[in-house]
C-alpha cells in the first residue's frame, strides 16, 4: 500500500490555539465548543502532549481541573515520518492523535481522522470487507438508561461511542463528545454569578433526549472502503455494521480502517549481541543462546513493547584446576528514556549460567511489568478498551 510509505508532512491539520499543563481544563473546553475542534496541543516548552474531547469526559470540576491531570504524552510526530510509523505510534498507545513537529516547533496535529481522509481513496480497501475489521461484540446502551450510566459506561470501557438499541435493534448513538458538550459548561459560556466550568448535575436525563438517531451505518457485505468513505464524508467518527433487522453486528472507528496499514509493519528481529566469547568456547552455540534469550525477551514484549536491545558481556575468571568462572551481565535496553535492566548470573558451567540467566531476565521482566503498573502516572492513565 503505497500510503504507508508517504511522508505524513501533509497530513495533519492546524494545531489552532496551544495550551499549557497549568491551564484549567475549562478554557480548553471552551475552546473545543467554540472552534468544534476535538483535539488541541499543550506544552510547557519541554514536554508536549494532547487533550482531546474525550479526555475532558471523565472530569468532574473543569475550572478546578487543570490539563497536566488529563493531557496524553506520547510523543510526537515528525515531518520526516512515514504513515506507517505514525500508525504503529498511535495503534500501540491507544491513542488517536499525535503533535506533528518540524525542527522541534510544533507545526500541527496529525489525527486518524487527517489519515482516513487519504485513506478513503486507497482502492485497496475495496478487497477488504468491513466485518473483518470491526468490532464485536458491541457493548450498547438502551435509550431508557442514563446519561450518567452512558457516561460511566464509556470511562470503565475506555470507548467514546455507544449505540442505543432496544432488543438489539438500532436506534441511535451516544458519544463521548455529545455528553460534554451537552453537560459541562465552558467558562466562556457561564453567565453572571455562575461557576465557570461547571457540570449538570450527574449527567441527568435518559440518553434517548441526547443520542443522535442517525448514526453511520452500512450493510454486513460493505467494504472496507465504503466505510472509510462514508465515514470522512459525514465526518462520524463511528460506523455502525447491522444485518438486514438493523441489528448491532459491529462498529467500526478510524484505528480499525488503520489496521491494515499497521499490519504491513516489518516483524524486525530483536538484536541480541553476546560479548567476550573466545575461542576456546568454540563448543558453545552463541546463535542458539542468542535465539533462546530472544524468546525470552518477545514473550515479554506484550507487556513491555519498548525493549529494542539485549547485550550480554560474558567475563571469565580462572580457578583452581584449570577450570573457568563464567559471570554473564545481561543490559537490556528500551526505547523509554534511555532506561536499562540489567540481569546478572555466574557460575562454573557456561550453558548453566545462561540457562539461569534467561530464566532471571524472564522474571525480572514480568516482575518489572508488575512494578511499572503500581506507579502512579502523570496525567489520565488509559486502558484500551474493546471499541473506540
Amino acid at each position: 500500500m503505497e500510503l504507508a510509505e508517504t511522508e505524513i508532512t501533509n497530513l495533519h491539520h492546524d494545531p489552532g490555539s496551544i495550551f499549557s499543563p497549568e491551564d484549567p481544563t475549562s478554557k480548553v473546553l471552551g475552546y473545543f465548543k467554540d472552534t468544534g475542534s476535538y483535539e488541541t496541543v499543550a506544552t510547557d516548552g519541554y514536554s508536549t502532549g494532547l487533550v482531546t474531547v474525550r479526555d475532558l469526559l471523565g472530569v468532574d470540576h473543569p475550572q478546578r481541573t487543570k490539563v497536566k491531570s488529563v493531557w496524553e504524552q506520547i510523543g510526537v510526530a515528525d515531518t520526516g515520518n512515514t504513515v506507517l510509523q505514525v500508525v504503529e505510534t498511535l495503534i500501540d498507545n491507544g491513542v488517536r492523535a499525535l503533535p506533528l513537529v518540524e525542527r522541534g516547533e510544533i507545526k500541527g496535529i496529525t489525527s486518524q481522522v487527517d489519515l482516513l481522509k487519504e485513506l478513503s481513496k486507497v482502492n485497496e480497501l475495496a478487497s477488504i470487507k468491513a466485518r473483518d475489521l470491526m468490532n464485536s461484540p458491541v457493548i450498547t446502551i438502551a435509550p431508557t438508561d442514563s446519561c450518567s450510566r452512558a457516561r460511566r459506561v464509556m470511562l470503565d470501557n475506555n470507548i467514546s461511542h455507544l449505540p442505543v438499541t432496544t432488543d438489539g435493534e438500532l436506534k441511535g448513538i451516544v458519544t463521548a463528545e455529545i455528553l460534554v458538550h451537552t453537560f459541562i459548561v465552558p467558562a466562556s459560556r457561564m453567565t453572571m454569578g455562575s461557576k465557570s466550568g461547571r457540570m449538570v448535575p450527574k449527567f441527568s436525563g435518559q440518553v434517548t433526549g441526547v443520542m443522535n438517531t442517525q448514526p453511520l451505518k452500512v450493510g454486513p457485505e460493505a467494504s472496507a472502503l465504503e466505510a472509510a468513505k462514508e465515514m470522512t464524508r459525514t465526518g462520524a467518527g463511528a460506523c455502525l455494521l447491522v444485518d438486514e433487522q438493523d441489528r448491532v453486528q459491529g462498529i467500526i472507528t478510524p484505528r480499525e480502517l488503520l489496521r491494515p496499514i499497521y499490519d504491513l509493519r516489518g516483524e524486525a528481529e530483536l538484536p541480541v549481541y553476546i560479548v567476550g566469547l573466545s575461542a576456546e568456547e568454540n563448543w558453545f552455540d552463541a546463535a542458539v543462546a542468542e535465539n533462546k534469550i530472544r524468546r525470552v525477551v518477545q514473550r515479554t514484549q506484550s507487556m513491555r513493547p519498548h525493549l529494542h536491545e539485549v547485550r550480554v558481556n560474558i567475563e571469565k575468571q580462572r580457578g583452581g584446576g584449570n577450570r573457568t568462572r563464567y559471570e554473564a551481565r545481561a543490559h537490556i535496553y528500551t526505547k523509554l528514556g534511555g532506561e536499562t535492566i540489567h540481569v546478572k548470573q555466574e557460575g562454573w558451567d557456561l550453558l548453566e549460567v545462561f540457562d539461569s540467566l534467561t530464566q532471571a531476565m524472564d522474571q525480572i521482566l514480568r516482575d518489572e511489568k508488575q512494578e511499572h503498573e503500581k506507579k502512579p502516572r502523570h496525567g489520565r492513565q488509559r486502558k484500551t478498551g474493546p471499541q473506540s
